[in-house]
Order: C-alpha cells, then sequence, then structure tokens
C-alpha cells in the first residue's frame, strides 16, 4: 500500500470516529421534559390541603438569599397508560403532564433540588411556556425572572410567556379539553394571534423580551386567566422597562395591532347605519400602515396613514335588505369602518401614553427620520411622549361581499 493510500484511509478512519454520535448521548426515555415553568412568591401555589409539612418537603435548607419564589414545573408524561386497576389510578396515570415545586430565591438551585422529587434528569429544550404570577413581577420586576431563564444553554428563545394576575401554579394543572399538555396548549393559542385582533402575540416571547431588557425598551407580555376552569389570553400586561405598570385592555390591543400593522386578518364592526340594532362586520385581506414623525414649530406630532382592503364578512340586518350591491352603501360603510379603525388606534394611543410605556418604539422613529430633532429632544423625552398627538388617516377599500353574495 502507497503512502497516499495509507494516509488516506487513516483520514477515513479518524473522520468516522468522529461522526459516530453524540458520546454523552442520552436516551429520550431516560428524561423528563419540562413543557412549563410557573413563577408564584414563595407563599402562593399552593394547594388547599397542603400545610407546613408539604411545604417543607418540597423546599431545602438555604444558607443565602430568601425563600422568594415557588417554582412549579410541568412534566411530560411519556408513560403510555397509568398502569392500575382502580379508577382513579388509571385516571391520574393517563394525565399527560404532572406538576411539581420548589421554594427559594435561585432557579438554579431550586431546578437542580427538584431533582429530589424527579427520577429523572429535567430536560429545557422543549419548554414551551413561561407564566409569571402578577404579584411577583409587583415584587420584583422581570430581570430577576429572567436572568437564569436567559443564562442556561438549554432555553430557546421562542418560549412563551404570560403574566397571569391569579396563581400560576393552578394554569399548570390544567387539563385542556384538547387533550395536549398544558404548555403546548398554552404556546399553541399565540399561534392564533394573526387572526385574532385580541391577542397580542406578535414579539412577546422569551427572546424579544430579552432584547427589550437589553435596550431599556418597553415590554408587553400575554395576560392570562383561569376562571371556572376556563381559560382564556385576555389582554395584555404592560411594563415600563421591567417594571409592572398594568394591563391593556382587548380594544387596546386591537389599535395597536393596526398602528403596528400586525394584523393579519382583522375583523372591524360597526352598527348598521340603516337598521337600528343590526351589525355590520369587515374582514381585512391585505392593508398598508405608515407611521411618520413630523416636527412643526418645534412641536412633535405622529401621523398615522391606513389603507385596508377586504370584504364584508357579515351584515346583522333585516331579510331583503342587503345593500350591497349599491355603491353608495358601500362607501357608507367604507367610511364608517374607516372611522372604528381611526377611533380604535387614537384610543390604544391614549392609553399608551396614559400608561408611559411605548410600544411603537417613537423615539427610534424619531431618531431614524428626523436626527437632529431627536439630539435636541432625547434627554426630555419621557415628558414630551405623553402629551404627543397622533393625526390619523385611514382609508377602507371593500372589494367584495362574501361568498355566497
Amino acid at each position: 500500500m502507497s503512502k497516499i493510500n495509507l494516509l488516506l484511509s487513516c483520514s477515513l478512519f479518524s473522520l468516522c470516529l468522529l461522526i459516530s454520535g453524540c458520546w454523552d448521548r442520552i436516551e429520550m426515555e431516560e428524561r423528563h421534559f419540562v413543557l412549563a415553568a410557573g413563577i408564584d412568591l414563595a407563599d402562593e401555589g399552593l394547594k388547599p390541603n397542603q400545610g407546613p409539612d408539604v411545604t417543607r418537603t418540597e423546599t431545602f435548607v438555604q444558607p443565602h438569599g430568601g425563600k422568594r419564589y415557588r417554582l412549579s414545573l410541568q412534566i411530560l408524561n411519556l408513560k403510555p397508560d397509568g398502569g392500575g386497576d382502580d379508577g382513579d389510578s388509571k385516571k391520574d396515570g393517563d394525565k399527560k403532564s404532572y406538576v411539581i415545586s420548589n421554594t427559594g430565591q435561585s432557579f438554579l438551585e431550586m431546578t437542580r433540588d427538584l431533582l429530589g422529587q424527579d427520577n429523572k434528569d429535567l430536560w429545557w429544550e422543549h419548554l414551551q411556556t413561561i407564566i409569571i404570577s402578577e404579584a411577583v413581577l409587583k415584587e420584583t420586576g422581570l430581570k430577576p425572572i429572567f436572568d437564569w431563564f436567559l443564562r442556561d444553554h438549554e432555553m430557546r428563545w421562542r418560549v412563551r410567556v404570560f403574566v397571569t394576575p391569579g396563581e400560576a401554579r393552578p394554569l399548570l394543572e390544567y387539563q385542556p379539553p384538547s387533550g395536549d399538555p398544558g404548555g403546548i396548549f398554552f404556546a399553541g393559542i399565540m399561534q392564533n394571534h394573526r387572526k385574532d385582533m385580541h391577542l397580542a402575540g406578535m414579539r412577546t416571547d422569551l427572546g424579544w423580551a430579552s432584547q427589550a431588557l437589553d435596550n431599556d425598551a418597553d415590554i408587553f407580555l400575554p395576560r392570562l386567566e383561569l376562571k371556572d376552569k376556563v381559560v382564556k389570553v385576555n389582554g395584555t400586561a404592560a411594563f415600563n422597562k421591567d417594571k409592572f405598570v398594568g394591563y391593556l385592555d382587548d380594544y387596546a390591543i386591537k389599535g395597536t395591532k393596526f398602528i403596528n400593522a400586525t394584523e393579519k386578518s382583522a375583523v372591524v364592526t360597526i352598527d348598521s347605519p340603516d337598521y337600528p340594532g343590526g351589525i355590520c362586520a369587515f374582514e381585512l385581506f391585505r392593508h398598508d400602515t405608515r407611521l411618520r414623525p413630523h416636527i412643526k414649530d418645534g412641536q412633535v406630532y405622529f401621523t398615522l396613514d391606513i389603507s385596508l382592503i377586504g370584504n364584508m364578512g357579515e351584515m346583522q340586518e333585516p331579510v331583503n335588505s342587503d345593500k350591497t350591491s349599491d355603491p353608495k352603501y358601500i362607501r357608507k360603510l367604507e367610511v364608517l369602518f374607516a372611522e372604528e379603525v381611526k377611533d380604535s388606534a387614537l384610543y390604544a394611543w391614549r392609553t399608551m401614553q396614559a400608561m408611559h410605556v411605548d410600544p411603537f418604539h417613537l423615539n427610534a422613529k424619531l431618531e431614524a427620520y428626523e436626527t437632529e430633532a431627536w439630539e435636541k429632544l432625547k434627554d426630555k423625552w419621557d415628558e414630551i411622549y405623553p402629551t404627543v398627538p397622533l393625526v390619523v388617516s385611514v382609508n377602507v377599500t371593500i372589494r367584495g361581499s362574501g361568498e355566497h353574495k
């Protein structure tokens, strides 16, 4: 064998060693997948029948810090069945997930101590959802909570983050009607934000929140609530930097999505102009939105130009009263729909100004378009922002009247 062939054979053999597999591979059956994490204050998140003995068993001796947080984890149950004969055992075994909890201050320390409650290694790369209680945010803000999630190498930035006005643990124990584990179910809800104007799903995951924290920008996270076994994402938690300041209602979210042009299939409703008690609905198909800053006589103001093209989605009017073939009636509806969009945009604008939060990144737009003016205003922008006017112009075009019509 020539020297060249020998060298080639050795090289190929060396490559085979490199591609033979992961040296630290762990089989799927040897891991427990964390699907959701819930964060409460340490004295929250307890079941009604839990007492001091249970609380002491769930936690650990902590030489530094205090018992500030209760961290609850929803673990995927990969077992195919419960393996029990009685009804209760069978029912518990059929659950797609289970929940374990711990208390402390360091999330890293709490997760390691949780291994004392589970028989396999906890794997975080499939984490879908983080739910934080309002009580925690009022006490600490977002930064202390996010720190470990952003440092750990197993975390993925597309994890959905929610704020709940109640406790987080009951949401992890919630059994969705779809049969999916709760963490997957909650994350799936946010996939619908492009069609639901009431869902604030754009830029609300862990990655976007991290970028906002790094840039001292305001943060907006969806509000998740559980009432009488009904779960809904309803409203948005607003943060001035990382400090919780309150909730935005559905109408403010709708207006914000019009301003930011994040709506893809909006529905706009108005009262019927000719029939009291009737209602008309416009379904958006295509849009163009432009938000621009202006300076006039030293005064900052913004203009918002919105163009919407869509279809008549619904008309609840008396039988045989359909006027959608009349161009004058269609134009009347277009004007009324435009007024409704304008009202929702202005409502969102004023609501944000009153809360001193800015989801529109107006400072960045002002710096980009009016650089010289921004240099003079940036030091007092926080004072100027709540007084900045918005001039809105909306044009709505109805292209069709529906499939049957």
